[in-house]
């Protein structure tokens, strides 16, 4: 009797400690690192039973566009690879939990080059504006590579000309224009890094 008494308040004490980690999960605030698929993600925002996640580093390295074109996000194979292949790599119930979400695309706000259609999108990257918002000083944007190095990483507004992109530099800047090391051609610069984004359902 006392056996089957400790067993059903072990299993009780469990339960509500498991209880207790999901809703902690469940419920992120702003600034929090949480795990979700493969990846550590920074919670940017919390808003109407979803959290918008960015992850913590440069996750990958790829072009934002196979060819030195005119480009926006909305055309760009940077786009394509994230809503195809990578959404493909978290499981099914974690697709389900992926929000679809309504990307805007302005106008680059200091050069005006055209910011393309608006998207739906599952997985986007940051634009300028909210790379400005979520991380309002230079070293907060700072990330790392898979190796521990420092990185520079894409945004999805367009740069100066339309055949690039802005991008965060590698100290935290904005790269509002779109240097040598920004153009979206993979000839010029095959190694952009990504840090992926998405809206997540609590």
């Amino acid at each position: 009797m006392k056996k089957f008494i400790m067993a059903v308040s072990l299993a009780v004490f469990v339960g509500v400690l498991g209880v207790s980690a999901l809703c902690a999960v469940a419920s992120p605030k702003t600034g929090d690192i949480i795990q979700f698929g493969e990846w550590d993600w920074r919670v940017l925002d919390v808003r109407d039973g979803k959290a918008l996640i960015l992850t913590e580093h440069v996750i990958e390295r790829r072009p934002y566009d196979e060819q030195k074109t005119d480009v926006t996000w909305e055309t760009c194979d940077l786009r394509k690879y994230l809503n195809g292949g990578f959404l493909r790599k978290f499981s099914r119930e974690d697709q389900g939990r992926i929000a679809e979400t309504k990307v805007s695309n302005p106008d680059n706000p200091y050069h005006g080059t055209n910011g393309g259609g608006d998207t739906i999108d599952k997985v986007f990257l940051l634009s300028i504006e909210e790379a400005e918002k979520y991380f309002d000083t230079e070293s907060k944007r700072i990330a790392a590579d898979v190796d521990g190095n420092a990185s520079w990483w894409w945004l999805r507004s367009p740069a100066d000309t339309s055949d690039g992109a802005a991008s965060v530099g590698e100290y935290g800047y904005i790269d509002y224009g779109g240097d040598a090391d920004s153009f979206a051609s993979n000839a010029d610069n095959p190694y952009g890094g990504v840090r992926p984004a998405l809206w997540l359902e609590l």
